[in-house]
């Protein structure tokens, strides 16, 4: 849709092709209706990113106070009205409603009846939104058009799961969908774990019936009674469900119970296997943390939401008006891997620290570490979670620099060597997998830390200098072990990666024979590829005094 009004007549001398703009009156009004219908409130975070401006701009053109040029079109063509002229103060001789008619003539209009579902009175607001517009069709689809009933989100805090649900419900609210009602409940709370069961199926009964079933109706009744009314409305009408923050209901402390249901949350694990095995006209969404390991896959489908692609990160860090070339913007995104609420603070903190003034270069050059407090409570919350031989995992592999080299699953054995294989690739590491920890790379084959987790699991490390050593130490003995070719076949860096990595970790071990050791071996080739100053630069390797004197 866009509300395109076609040209009739020149403005007045009202209007000025430069400098400040205000709307008018008859303008406010069409813009109005179109917010509205785009669900949005006079100030939202979703428009000040769409037409970069900031609350107070956009607070200005509502109070009908001058704005710039730019920022007055912009305004008007985040919400699709392409002709901005018709909005400005100073036309002449034009009647205002055919004007208005015109404008909302394609919008889909505000009632009940033309919309498929009412909007939950609980969903959360989508601030800072990004086009996500890959993730929202494949929910969709998925969703509406397949025989799929439920749909579980997992991925990292903070990596945009809610507000990538919330802003589902709001686009297929003003789509043809089989949907007639959709209820959100948060199963998140202060204390960490869900709320009652109780609490939150009479909230999903007294929605859904749309007010006739009420806690005072469902008083005398067990969990199975009310599990067997609620699956009775999904029969009778095509529901869409939301729960969020599916994983306070998880068991935690224990690599192989990850993913499963906590003995004191068993009437939740009971209703939501009614909800996936019994037949009816609904649909029902997760979001969690943890993968839910008990719901059937074979009526479930579970999505792994990554961070944002380079492109939309970059829009959301320009959002906040900061002082950064594209190269130090790029940077700051592939730091953190797209994570949006990572990214949010971090632009934050830029904008507001005195420190910084807003210039993205001096926080790059300040910084060689990630996390900030509020990143880092975040993480600390999923890491409470792990058992101990999860963390001991965690915490050892975190020394790999899996950007130079794939983490195969020999170099994470290498790491647990006081236990069994069955034991680490069954329990821990698949619950590594469910909590959203370790990442596996199927097109590569190999393992990887998001670099969040990684950092924090190197600082848990350095708690302890001596497990510090050990683990580069047991390191250093997976890359020696890996088979090279002929040294007659060597072609460049790429050949002797895993040499460049021994030489790393045992300099970090302390072990300095054996790193002078590989060094001396490999230098002379580094000096022919003209790669030896690369390799100073970006490793820390001691041990190079011969390499670093070589002028290439």
């Amino acid at each position: 849709m866009q509300a395109i009004i076609p040209l009739r007549q020149s403005y007045g001398m009202g209007v000025t092709m430069a400098g400040l703009l205000r709307a008018s009156e008859e303008g406010l009004k069409i813009i109005d209706m179109v917010r509205r219908n785009l669900e949005w409130n006079k100030t939202e975070d979703a428009w000040c990113l769409a037409a970069l401006v900031s609350k107070a701009t956009l607070k200005r053109f509502w109070s009908r106070k001058g704005i710039r040029r730019e920022n007055f079109i912009n305004i008007c063509k985040a919400v699709e009205i392409e002709n901005w002229e018709y909005i400005a103060e100073g036309y002449k001789n034009i009647k205002t409603e055919p004007l208005f008619a015109a404008a909302i003539a394609d919008i889909p209009q505000d009632s009940e009846n033309d919309r498929t579902f009412p909007i939950p009175e609980n969903l959360p607001p989508v601030r800072n939104w990004v086009q996500r517009t890959k993730e929202l069709d494949i929910l969709k689809t998925t969703i509406v058009n397949s025989d799929i009933t439920a749909i579980s989100i997992v991925g990292l805090p903070g990596i945009g799961k809610t507000t990538l649900v919330s802003q589902l419900i709001r686009q297929i609210h003003t789509e043809k969908t089989p949907f007639t009602c959709a209820a959100w409940q948060s199963l998140q709370s202060a204390t960490g774990k869900a709320p009652p069961f109780d609490r939150t199926i009479d909230s999903l009964l007294f929605t859904l019936s749309n007010g006739d079933i009420t806690a005072a109706v469902n008083a005398q009744n067990d969990y199975f009674k009310k599990t067997e009314n609620l699956l009775k409305i999904l029969r009778e009408k095509p529901c869409l469900l939301v729960f969020d923050r599916a994983d306070t209901l998880l068991k935690t402390g224990e690599a192989k119970a990850a993913g499963y249901f906590a003995d004191d949350c068993a009437e939740y694990a009971w209703l939501f296997k009614q909800l996936l095995e019994t037949e009816h006209q609904s649909k029902i969404i997760f979001t969690s943390r943890e993968s839910l390991a008990e719901l059937p896959s074979t009526v479930t489908r579970e999505i792994q939401l990554n961070g944002l692609d380079r492109d939309a990160a970059v829009a959301l860090l320009q959002s906040f008006n900061l002082t950064a070339n594209p190269q130090e913007l790029a940077a700051m995104c592939d730091r953190y891997s797209g994570h949006p609420k990572a990214l949010q603070l971090v632009a934050a903190l830029i904008r507001d620290d005195t420190e910084f003034q807003g210039n993205v270069g001096i926080f790059l050059h300040q910084r060689d570490w990630l996390l900030i407090r509020d990143i880092e409570s975040a993480i600390d919350e999923m890491i409470a979670r792990l058992g101990d031989s999860e963390q001991t995992c965690l915490s050892r592999i975190s020394v790999y620099q899996t950007s130079e080299y794939p983490l195969s699953l020999a170099g994470i054995s290498a790491q647990m060597p006081e236990v069994s294989k069955y034991e680490l690739k069954e329990n821990i590491i698949q619950a590594l997998k469910r909590r959203q920890l370790l990442y596996y790379d199927r097109h590569l084959k190999s393992y990887h830390l998001h670099p969040l987790v990684r950092e924090k699991g190197e600082y848990l490390l350095n708690q302890n200098p001596e497990n510090l050593r050990t683990a580069h130490s047991q390191a250093y003995s997976y890359y020696i072990s890996i088979p090279l070719k002929p040294k007659s076949e060597w072609q460049d860096i790429e050949d002797i990666k895993p040499l460049i990595g021994s030489h790393y970790h045992a300099s970090q071990a302390g072990d300095l024979d054996a790193a002078n050791a590989i060094i001396s071996e490999v230098y002379e080739y580094l000096r022919q590829w003209n790669c030896a100053e690369l390799v100073c630069e970006n490793l820390p390797l001691p041990l190079l005094t011969e390499v670093k004197n070589i002028t290439l």
